[in-house]
């Protein structure tokens, strides 16, 4: 399914280990909370389908953009075509969407609900949104960036939801791992113990994930059209 994509995807031992860690990590890298989402207007061509749903070229093109200029900004440097194809950042980007719509899946397995009103609190924190000493949301800078990127609020909301959907979930599988808390630290050496546990939940917690992204991967059925998706990313690199 998408070892074709980790094979390309991981198997790099001379390109820039940090920025493949930091590129290639498989957690889902939200688009909402850099104040962008993938739009949904004009549609032609369909990427994959996971479980069902289809990734559209236009969706998949937006999300490369917009994560390939948060690295950017994140690295204070540009990512050339030959870095970007050495890392094969196309298929990074397909893989991080497609574990986003797996989470999102697993949300709604869940039965889990994101509330109109969590979500407009979200969108009115986003600082892309607000303006003023102290910033407050602005309804003009929204509503001024709904316009420039082509999609309505309603779009862009349930992008939002979704995002929140994707956390609620994870923070349920984290919390699977906890082991249970030293005594409140009364010394040093109980200071150090709890700070130990601290470290070893984390760790956990983080294990506890990855090895249930990597269990939605395996009961998931994601197809692929690698004609269509080798086409696109020639094009956008």
């Amino acid at each position: 399914m998408l070892e074709w994509i980790r094979k390309v995807a991981v198997e790099r031992p001379k390109v820039l280990g940090t920025l493949m860690i930091l590129v290639g990590a498989i957690f889902v890298v939200s688009m909402g909370w850099w104040g962008f989402s993938a739009y949904k207007s004009g549609k032609p061509g369909i990427v994959a389908r996971i479980n069902g749903t289809p990734l559209y070229a236009t969706e998949f093109s937006r999300d490369y953009e917009i994560m390939k200029n948060n690295y950017q900004r994140l690295l204070n440097g540009a990512l050339g075509k030959k870095i970007l194809t050495e890392l094969n950042f196309p298929g990074l980007v397909l893989r991080n969407m497609i574990f986003r719509q797996l989470w999102i899946d697993e949300a709604n397995h869940l039965h889990l609900i994101v509330p109109d009103a969590v979500v407009v609190s979200e969108v009115s924190r986003i600082p892309f949104f607000q303006e003023g000493n102290p910033p407050v949301f602005s309804s003009k800078l929204y509503t001024q960036f709904l316009l420039e990127t082509h999609q309505s609020a309603k779009d862009f909301e349930q992008s939002i939801r979704e995002d929140l959907l994707v956390q609620r979930a994870q923070v349920l599988v984290r919390a699977i791992q906890t082991p249970a808390a030293p005594a409140s630290p009364t010394d040093e050496k109980t200071a150090a113990g709890l700070d130990d546990w601290q470290k070893k939940r984390l760790a956990l917690q983080e294990e506890t994930l990855q090895s249930f992204q990597m269990q939605l991967e395996n009961r998931s059925n994601v197809k692929i059209d690698q004609e269509a998706f080798k086409k696109l990313s020639k094009s956008l690199l």
